[in-house]
């Protein structure tokens, strides 16, 4: 099973390089803990993953016996469900032992689109390839939370912010696929409409959180400015909000404008993160 394995990480690894610069790419740095038939107690992880494919690499600690796990996978998003993103994967660890155990298993990520971090959950089966050659089967189960960069931002920290409070100010210079079709204005609105979408979707899981000490919770979204530059963008815009302080019945409104980063992920965009002006 493990010879097997090592072929498959081989085979995803060549797809991982293979695949279209046009789709944003991610590095996760994170930490998780899980219940397994091995040692798996506390551990960190990274992973590098481009469209749905993703390579990561962690290392544990064990308790029984003490010591160091090391390991790696492959994983396959298969969906995105708003802010949920189920997900396949096998992986393949050494324990502290000598054995090798391999896994298969399911999970799912949360998180939304302008907070870097996000929470992950994993179910699956663990099977140790013991010293005398029997493989014990068990259950794995892993929590977890990352910290997720998108590599084009890392150039797009470099681009300049838009124009504040000029909502048709347009900088750009940007390069969509050429089999997108795409012209600058179609290219500007869909990176305008990313940004409203994701800053929309996380005002309003914000305000869920909020609305046990506001009622009448309202907001409404401007979008702004557009710099693109590559495969990056920057989009500034301003969210509006007004309600009532449950405590004291007093009303309070309030304009906040900020700004968008995004990388684009095929003809599109997907939102990276958000800057408070």
């Amino acid at each position: 099973m493990s010879r097997l394995l090592t072929r498959g990480l081989a085979l995803m690894t060549a797809l991982t390089a293979a695949a279209s610069t046009a789709h944003a790419a991610d590095i996760r740095l994170g930490l998780n803990t899980s219940a397994s038939l091995g040692c798996q107690i506390v551990g960190l992880r990274g992973a590098f993953h481009q469209d749905r494919l993703g390579l990561y690499g962690s290392v544990s600690y064990c308790t029984s016996p003490a010591g160091a796990s090391f390991g790696g996978g492959v994983s396959f998003d298969v969906a995105k469900l708003n802010n949920f993103t189920p997900y396949v994967l096998a992986g393949l660890d050494t324990l502290p032992s000598g054995s090798l155990a391999t896994n298969v298993g399911a999970g799912v990520r949360y998180g939304t689109p302008l907070f870097p971090a996000e929470g992950y959950l994993e179910v699956g089966a663990q099977f140790i390839r013991t010293a005398l050659g029997v493989t014990i089967p068990g259950p794995r189960l892993a929590l977890g939370v990352n910290y997720r960069l998108s590599i084009d931002n890392l150039k797009g920290t470099l681009i300049a912010d838009p124009i504040q409070n000029q909502p048709e100010s347009v900088k750009y210079a940007g390069t969509a696929p050429e089999e997108c079709k795409v012209t600058q204005a179609q290219d500007v609105a869909s990176a305008r409409g990313t940004a409203s979408s994701a800053v929309n979707s996380g005002v309003s899981d914000a305000l869920g959180a909020y609305s046990a000490a506001y009622s009448n919770l309202s907001y409404t979204v401007q979008v702004g400015g557009v710099s693109i530059d590559g495969n990056s963008a920057k989009v500034s815009g301003s969210v509006s909000f007004k309600g009532t302080e449950r405590a004291s019945g007093s009303p309070f409104s309030g304009t906040y404008g900020g700004t968008v980063t995004l990388t684009r992920d095929g003809c599109g965009w997907r939102a990276t993160g958000y800057t408070r002006s």
